[in-house]
C-alpha cells in the first residue's frame, strides 16, 4: 500500500486523466485535471515535473478555449503556448501532433476569426465601415496565409483553405459598403458588388444570389416617365408603378429608354415618387380629417337629439306617476 505519492506520480495521475477525459469529450473534466497538473508542477522541486508547468497550464486554457469558442480565450491560449518551446510536439486530439510554434500562430488566427461578427446577409445593412475593415483586416491576414488550412480544422469545423476564407471576409467587407452607398453612388456600388461575386465563389447560394440581383438592379439605367431625368438603380432610385398602358402607349414611348416601361408599369424615380407618395399621404390626410370632422359633427346632432328624447321620455315617466 503506497502511502505518500511523489510529485511525479501525482503529476502523472492528473495528466492521465486529463487526457482520458479529453478522449472521453469531457473537455470540462479535462481542464479540471490539467489544472490539477498545474499545481503540482508549478510548486514540485522536482525539475522534470516542474519545468512541464507551462506546457499544462497550456492545455487547460487550450481546451478552455475550445469549450467557450471566444477571441479572448483563443488570445490567452495564444499567448501561453508562445511561452513554449516552439519546437515542443503537442498531443491536442488530433493524428499530428503541432509543434507550438505552429499552434500559436493558429490560435492567433483562431481568436481573429473569432472576434468578427457573424455574417448575415439580411443584416448586412446594419453592419458599419468599422466591421467591412475589420473583415478586410483579418481577410488579408488570412489571404496571406496560403491555400493551407487550419491545424484545429476539426476541431473549430473551419475546412476551407485559410486564403478561402480570407477571400470571403473580403468580400463581406465590400457587400457591406456597397449597401451604405448604393443609393448615393450606384456605379462604385456595382463596382463593389462585382468584387464581391469574384471573392465570394464559394459563399452561399443565398450570398451569391443576393449580389447577383443587387447587380442586376443597380446595373439598370432609364428615365423618369414624370421628369425625364435619367436615373440608375432600380428599386433604389427608381421604381415601377402600375399605369394603364397600351400598345400605343408602349410603341410610341417604349423605346426612349431602356426598361422604360415594364409588365404594364413605367419607371419613376425617387424624387417623383416620393413626391406624389407625400402628396396623396397629405391629401388622404385632409380627406380623413374632413371625414372625421363630418362624422363629428352628426355625432354630436345624434346626441343632441338623444338628449331631447330622453328629456321626453323623463317628462312622460312624470306625468304618468302622477296618474
Amino acid at each position: 500500500m503506497i502511502l505518500f505519492k511523489s510529485d511525479k506520480d501525482k503529476f502523472n495521475d492528473e495528466l492521465n486523466k486529463a487526457f482520458s477525459d479529453r478522449n472521453k469529450g469531457n473537455l470540462e473534466g479535462a481542464v479540471k485535471h490539467f489544472l490539477n497538473a498545474y499545481e503540482i508542477a508549478s510548486k514540485s522541486s522536482d525539475p522534470d515535473i516542474n519545468k512541464r508547468a507551462g506546457e499544462v497550464l497550456f492545455y487547460a486554457t487550450f481546451y478552455d478555449a475550445l469549450l467557450k469558442k471566444t477571441p479572448e480565450t483563443f488570445s490567452k491560449a495564444a499567448e501561453l503556448c508562445r511561452k513554449l518551446d516552439p519546437t515542443l510536439q503537442l498531443d491536442i486530439g488530433i493524428a499530428a501532433k503541432p509543434t507550438a510554434g505552429e499552434l500559436a500562430r493558429d490560435l492567433e488566427l483562431t481568436s481573429m476569426i473569432f472576434s468578427l461578427p457573424r455574417f448575415n446577409i439580411s443584416d448586412a445593412g446594419k453592419m458599419d465601415e468599422s466591421v467591412a475593415r475589420k473583415y478586410e483586416e483579418v481577410g488579408n491576414i488570412l489571404v496571406g496565409e496560403g491555400a493551407r488550412r487550419l491545424i484545429l480544422e476539426d476541431l473549430l469545423n473551419i475546412h476551407d483553405p485559410l486564403s478561402v476564407v480570407g477571400l470571403r471576409l473580403l468580400g463581406y467587407a465590400r457587400v457591406i459598403r456597397a449597401l451604405k452607398i448604393e443609393a448615393d453612388n450606384p456605379s462604385r456600388a456595382v463596382e463593389l458588388y462585382s468584387e464581391a461575386l469574384a471573392y465570394l465563389q464559394q459563399a452561399t447560394p443565398e450570398i451569391r444570389n443576393f449580389i447577383s440581383e443587387k447587380l442586376g438592379r443597380l446595373s439598370k439605367t432609364t428615365k423618369c416617365w414624370v421628369c425625364h431625368r435619367e436615373i440608375q438603380g432600380e428599386e433604389i432610385n427608381y421604381v415601377y408603378l402600375p399605369a394603364s398602358v397600351n400598345n400605343y402607349i408602349r410603341e410610341k414611348y417604349g423605346n426612349e429608354a431602356s426598361f422604360l416601361i415594364s409588365d404594364g408599369k413605367i419607371a419613376v424615380c425617387r424624387v417623383c415618387y416620393t413626391m406624389v407618395y407625400n402628396l396623396s399621404d397629405a391629401l388622404a390626410k385632409q380627406y380623413y380629417e374632413l371625414a372625421m370632422k363630418a362624422l363629428q359633427e352628426v355625432e354630436a346632432r345624434l346626441n343632441a337629439r338623444i338628449s331631447s328624447l330622453e328629456l321626453r321620455v323623463s317628462a312622460i315617466r312624470v306625468q304618468v306617476g302622477r296618474r
